[in-house]
């Protein structure tokens, strides 16, 4: 009996270390495994677009509960400014903001993407279109021209001022001859229209206004352009929208990455990614009143272009795009598909009409 019960005793020690044993071990295989990407924004710290993409990726460590951890480097830390595209292609980094013109030549449809010279429809409109059939385009295109990354969200921003210079403007005349420092599709619509552009770095325009080597020039949107003390680089400033109606940088994730996470991951990513794009675009609205106001304050003479001025930049910018998408099936699926979309807002909503 006696020898039994040592038996028995000796069974429970036995099976109790092997518990003991075996807990940590379950722990460890109970711990989720973390997953880290790196990003980085195309532009430094403190610019909207390095806040936006901050704030996704606190939302995406918060919402994951620490599954997955995304850290966000600002321009320059792991690659180029503006190559972060090309940084995914080739396995260096796993998701960015970035994208749009910086595409271009390679990738022609990138500037209607971020910022479509001449259009009408809001950057809420755009944001749908994006939504609901754009960037779906924008992926098939991207496979198809064997890019590694894909597109799942962006952080939608808002129009540009349409110009600075030092003496009012009323009517598509008084373009003709200016000297300014323009970029983009938008600096050659202008000299479609006997502008004399000129590009140079953001930078260089305050001393150039100063100088005389240019009279006008565009920026970005108000709050950027006072932030930059801008107010003192000419007496008037006019709003429109169909300069730069809207800018948008892209959110891209290396695709084969993104598809090998957690389909319940990706949910929750792609939700926070519409939570981000909401929040940073609330905050721009916020910061573009101010600084308008900011303008008046110092004395810039702020006014809304003149309508005439829309109505020939609008169409030139029109027929410029449609010329150059002629030669580029993918810019010509975009286009078409953008300028359907804006054509159907029309019809449902109406468009602004920001010169009257």
């Amino acid at each position: 009996m006696k020898k039994r019960i040592v038996m028995l005793l000796l069974v429970g020690v036995f099976i109790g270390g092997l518990v003991f044993v075996d807990s940590p071990l379950q722990a460890a295989e109970a711990k989720p495994k973390v997953i880290t990407w790196t990003g980085q924004s195309c532009l430094p710290p403190g610019m909207p677009v390095s806040v936006g993409l901050q704030d996704l990726c606190e939302r995406v460590k918060a919402a994951t509960g620490g599954r997955l951890v995304w850290n966000a480097k600002p321009a320059g830390s792991v690659c180029p400014a503006t190559q972060e595209w090309k940084s995914i292609n080739k396995g260096v980094l796993d998701f960015a903001a970035t994208g749009g013109s910086y595409l271009v030549p390679e990738i022609p449809f990138g500037s209607i993407l971020s910022q479509r010279v001449g259009a009408k429809i809001s950057p809420l409109g755009h944001m749908m279109w994006f939504e609901t059939v754009g960037r779906e385009i924008v992926n098939k295109w991207y496979k198809q021209m064997g890019y590694k990354f894909l597109e799942i969200g962006g952080l939608h921003g808002l129009p540009e001022g349409w110009i600075h210079l030092n003496k009012p403007l009323k009517g598509p005349q008084d373009l003709k001859g200016l000297k300014m420092r323009a970029s983009g599709d938008g600096g050659i619509v202008l000299s479609r229209m006997g502008v004399g552009t000129v590009f140079m770095p953001l930078g260089e325009i305050f001393e150039n206004m100063k100088r005389g080597i240019i009279d006008a020039y565009e920026c970005s949107c108000p709050a950027f352009d006072y932030d930059m003390a801008l107010y003192e680089a000419g007496k008037y400033y006019y709003l429109s929208p169909t300069r730069a109606p809207w800018e948008m940088y892209e959110l891209m994730v290396e695709r084969s990455k993104w598809e090998a996470l957690p389909e319940d991951l990706r949910a929750i990513v792609t939700n926070c990614v519409k939570g981000a794009e909401v929040a940073y675009h609330a905050r721009l609205i916020s910061k573009n009143e101010k600084a308008v106001q900011g303008f008046k304050d110092k004395g810039v003479i702020v006014e809304i272009l003149p309508s005439s001025i829309d109505d020939a930049f609008v169409p030139e910018a029109v027929k410029y795009l449609k010329e150059v998408a002629a030669k580029h099936p993918s810019m010509n699926e975009v286009l078409t598909s953008q300028l359907k979309f804006e054509e159907m807002w029309k019809n449902l909503y109406g468009l602004p009409s920001p010169g009257k």
